[in-house]
């Protein structure tokens, strides 16, 4: 069958190339688009702006590149390279025309210079609201099907925390008193699973790389309602000492000369915690707040042994440095630290600022009432400036009246569980000096 030759038109053409005229940029400004921080504001080198998205909202899950003019909502998983492949988004899925028409202002070449009738007024209206309708029944059924499976995933990690065992005298003992932790505390929120699987790449997707024993804690939202799994790996040796005094007593598990992680957390992390050590009393007054597990336990110890009241106290693993400071209101320029783009020039690498996105208080750690003081312990073996801002974030998201903020610095280089074994070690070798010396 012969191709069907279609008669150029300059004006149409010119009418199309108006509209691919006009940046990404200013086709979201066209929308409402209110980028977070000052207007303009780019982040070097990739040149973004972000903000709420015109369409869906949120808070930055929108963004424009103005130099490329690629835009993207990570909301809604979509994504174009031109303002009209913009417009067509903004304007709920409309036509290749429709979104010309909305660019350039002007009807398509060829229409009859007459104004639209009034029920050519009432249809457009009633095809965009009707697209509208039909968006936010989409919205809607997706956070359905979101809450749905983060329900299911939550049902499926406290299947996985129920079929563990006591923490006390199990491999999970094994393990924090070889990192120089005299045992599970009173209380201690740890378990022992005898078989999770490990997945190379994680998700349940990955193939199974290694199954084994494994410390869980679970994941605790700030109403105390269980929201997910943390899961720490062991390595098997530990259960008769046969391991080298350098060992960390977790899995040592290598693929392709990397080092896997074998920490991780399934159903929701993000604004989650751990808690490790409750209070005996049952009232909380204090909260000291780390990022692992393990060191947040040595200072536990150490306070201990320092003969603390620790009756109102209780410690928290943040799971991780990220979720401790939780989101930033902006990324900021390192002082030092850079990389280099694509023509090998060098930039700044961003981190995220001081100041805290409190826009979303689910999404973070909240500091429960009747706490009048808190503890931050800070990390010595991550970048210094990356811990410093997350740190304020911190500091700053858990400011109020009667509360004191505090923050604890380990020898640079390491962290609090690091500081712990060094001690407690050259304690024992003292000991074991003085009691060859008496013999």
């Amino acid at each position: 069958m012969a191709a069907t030759a279609h008669k150029p038109d300059p004006a149409f053409d010119a009418w199309v190339d108006r509209a691919k005229a006009v940046s990404t940029l200013n086709a979201a400004f066209k929308f409402g688009f209110s980028p977070k921080g000052s207007a303009g504001r780019t982040t070097r080198p990739t040149g973004e702006i972000a903000g709420p998205c015109p369409r869906c909202g949120g808070v930055d899950r929108f963004s424009v590149n103005a130099k490329t003019g690629l835009w993207n909502c990570r909301g809604a998983g979509k994504g174009g390279a031109d303002a009209i492949s913009l417009a067509r988004y903004l304007l709920i899925d409309a036509s290749f025309l429709e979104a010309v028409t909305f660019l350039t202002g002007e009807a398509k070449p060829g229409r009859p210079a007459t104004e639209p009738t009034a029920e050519e007024i009432a249809a457009q209206e009633a095809a965009l609201a009707q697209r509208k309708a039909d968006d936010a029944a989409a919205r809607e059924k997706t956070e359905r099907a979101n809450n749905q499976f983060r329900e299911d995933e939550r049902r499926r990690c406290h299947a996985l925390w129920r079929a563990g065992e006591s923490a006390p005298g199990s491999l999970v003992e094994a393990y924090l008193r070889w990192r120089c932790i005299p045992g599970v505390p009173v209380g201690a929120k740890l378990r022992l699973h005898r078989e999770i699987h490990l997945r190379h790449p994680a998700g349940k997707h990955g193939a199974i790389f290694w199954t084994g024993p494994a410390m869980l804690a679970p994941i605790a939202g700030n109403d105390g309602r269980f929201i997910g799994l943390h899961m720490t790996w062991l390595d098997p040796a530990l259960a008769d000492g046969g391991l080298p005094a350098e060992a960390k007593g977790k899995l040592v598990a290598v693929v392709d000369g990397e080092r896997l992680d074998v920490k991780r957390s399934r159903g929701t992390k993000q604004g989650g915690h751990l808690v490790l050590v409750p209070a005996p009393s049952g009232r909380v007054t204090r909260i000291v707040i780390g990022e692992g597990i393990e060191t947040v336990l040595s200072v536990w110890a150490a306070m201990l042994e320092a003969g603390e009241d620790l009756s109102t106290t209780e410690f928290w693993s943040s799971i991780d440095l990220g979720n401790l400071g939780g989101k930033a209101t902006r990324s900021i320029s390192h002082p030092t630290r850079k990389k280099a783009d694509k023509a090998g020039r060098l930039f700044p690498i961003r981190v995220s600022g001081p100041e805290p996105d409190v826009s979303d208080p689910s999404r973070s750690i909240a500091i429960p009432h009747g706490v009048d003081q808190v503890l931050i312990l800070a990390d010595g073996d991550s970048d210094r400036f990356t811990v410093e801002m997350t740190v304020a974030r911190a500091s700053a998201r858990w400011a109020r009246p009667g509360l004191t903020v505090r923050v604890a610095w380990p020898e640079d280089g390491g962290d609090f569980n690091d500081m712990r074994i060094r001690i407690v070690r050259e304690r024992g070798r003292i000991c074991a000096q003085q009691e060859r010396g008496q013999s």
